[in-house]
């Protein structure tokens, strides 16, 4: 889970950085001033502009967009994982505040503290997961749930294995089986 963890984060970026970089190229290439003295200043104006922009995506695709579409990002959604509360419900916009702003903790050593953290923690959650008090879950396809929603999260059961016992009530025990001719 935490390669795929990975790989979402990385999925996450380049859905903000491509159409940022294909931006400024495209503007570098149609208003470039004619002057060399003005292409450096030109430049500077430009790559602050889209790191302003790519700041704000980051932050709108970290917070905003899984508040809104139910703890997920959209690689996320295309990876199967849920950003939810410890009791398996959808966090606070507050949660994501804290688990984006620890992304600063996390992604130390170009993200290598962040992944050693959620290889030693027992629910896989790096530092921003802690504080906030979320837990990363894959979500489970419509077939392996059955009738259910394939948007709701698969949370571990009581023997912590996903979605071992879906209803633990309906178990019979011995005395409960008979064989009839």
């Amino acid at each position: 889970m935490v390669g795929r963890r990975i790989v979402q984060y990385a999925l996450d970026q380049l859905l903000v950085a491509v159409p940022l970089v294909l931006l400024a190229t495209l503007v570098v290439l149609l208003f470039r001033p004619a002057g060399l003295a003005a292409l450096v200043p030109f430049l500077t104006v430009v790559a602050f502009t889209v790191l302003v922009l790519d700041f704000a995506g980051l932050w709108f695709f970290a917070i905003w967009w899984p508040h809104r579409h139910h703890g997920q990002t959209p690689a996320m959604r295309w990876l199967r994982l849920r950003v939810v509360t410890l009791e398996g419900e959808q966090p606070p916009l507050r949660a994501f505040v804290i688990r984006t702003v620890l992304m600063l903790v996390d992604g130390f050593a170009w993200g290598l503290a962040g992944a050693g953290l959620m290889l030693c923690t027992p629910r896989r959650q790096r530092m921003g997961d802690l504080v906030a008090g979320t837990v990363v879950v894959k979500v489970a396809r419509a077939h392996e749930t059955g009738p259910e929603s394939a948007d709701e999260a698969a949370l571990p059961r009581p023997d912590g294995h996903l979605g071992a016992v879906a209803r633990p009530e309906l178990a019979l025990g011995r005395g409960e089986v008979r064989f009839d001719r």
